[in-house]
């Protein structure tokens, strides 16, 4: 004998018996939830609708994970993260900025630098004088290039993009090596406080992903 359901409805009344097929359909309707109280034929309790196998009720973890919720604490919390990421990622525009700049000072022949700037283009400007024209024709589009991979470490770094400030940190620490071998601890030391700030930049990233993973 097929079995056959009744229900217990939002207003306390009883509905049914009815066969399983058209339990689907008041399911399909919304007339049945998952928390529906049930009583099938060849029980003597009522239970939730979604404890009977044969009733087709997506499984609950399949619903879509909640949002997470900014609450109004949160916010100038948020925007201090915002103004903290854009100060890191600016330090990529200053170094390439400064860096051209010393580059055109020391190819025009003058020996005043800031000490911001790069130390790989230093090198790359000395070279170029010594070689003459035809190397400081060369070392320009060189200087243009490495300034502008930093520029787009800036860039992606506005965007945040987590890469961008740890790739970004690992080369200009590594330019800063020149200046330790070079035995220039005012370059090396502007750079250590230039990577910090940078670094700043990146903890506030990672902080404002956690707090809004979405």
């Amino acid at each position: 004998m097929a079995l056959s359901y009744r229900i217990m409805g939002g207003d306390g009344n009883q509905y049914g018996p009815v066969v399983q097929a058209d339990l689907q359909t008041w399911i399909s309707e919304g007339r049945v939830t998952p928390v529906t109280r049930i009583q099938r034929s060849d029980q003597n309790d009522w239970q939730p609708a979604n404890t009977l196998p044969e009733l087709r009720f997506q499984p609950a973890a399949d619903a879509a994970p909640p949002s997470p919720v900014v609450t109004p604490d949160l916010v100038p919390e948020l925007a201090q993260m915002e103004h903290r990421i854009k100060s890191g990622a600016s330090w990529f525009y200053w170094i390439a900025g400064l860096s051209l700049i010393n580059s055109v000072v020391a190819l025009s022949g003058s020996n005043w630098g800031f000490v911001l700037g790069l130390g790989i283009t230093q090198v790359i400007d000395a070279l170029a004088k010594a070689v003459g024209s035809a190397g400081v024709a060369v070392a320009i589009v060189l200087d243009v290039i490495v300034a502008g991979v930093f520029v787009l470490f800036g860039v992606y770094a506005n965007r945040k993009q987590s890469w961008s400030f740890l790739v970004g940190m690992v080369l200009y620490g590594l330019d800063g090596l020149l200046f330790l071998i070079g035995g220039d601890l005012l370059g090396l030391g502007f750079h250590t406080f230039a990577l910090f700030c940078i670094f700043g930049g990146y903890s506030a990233l990672r902080k404002l992903q956690e707090a809004t993973p979405q």
